[in-house]
């Protein structure tokens, strides 16, 4: 059986209701894409077998039933591929806190006595000089208006 019908203790009623829309949403929208790929074959097939007979598109290969089922097998598969990942990076939000369901926090990577480590201390210094560059250049950029304004 699946590890879907038993989720862990750690999830609550709400955290298992999302992650069953998160996962139907998927394959709802997987379903759809499949659809509309296998629609978007048959039309594509359909027009460039209409150009290639009125001699519009010079083709050397023949369309039959073998091009037309291949046509229409790999533009469902690739509209389904699409559709599903597009709907998991646009859900993908949903699930943000339910990844942090009993994860173990860390404390902030210090040196032994509480200070910051030497590369905690480098990057601080970096993004302080990067800030210092900023300023520098806002400044520039107002005293090169106020000298060609006047």
């Amino acid at each position: 059986m699946s590890r879907s019908f038993t989720p862990p203790d750690t999830l609550s009623k709400q955290e298992i209701r999302t992650i069953a829309d998160v996962r139907r949403d998927i394959w709802t929208n997987s379903f759809h894409g499949m659809g509309y790929g296998a629609a978007t074959g048959v039309a594509g097939h359909s027009i460039l077998s209409f150009l290639v007979s009125r001699e519009f598109v010079p083709l050397k290969m023949k369309l039959n039933r073998n091009t037309a089922t291949f046509t229409v097998l790999l533009c469902s598969s690739l509209g389904s591929f699409l559709a599903a990942t597009t709907t998991g990076k646009n859900q993908v939000h949903n699930l943000h806190p339910i990844f942090e369901v009993g994860a173990i926090k860390r404390p902030p990577l210090s040196g032994e006595d509480g200070q910051l480590s030497e590369y905690q201390k480098n990057l601080e210094q970096a993004k302080e000089e990067d800030e210092k560059r900023l300023r520098n250049r806002i400044l520039r950029r107002k005293t090169l208006k106020a000298s060609l304004g006047n």
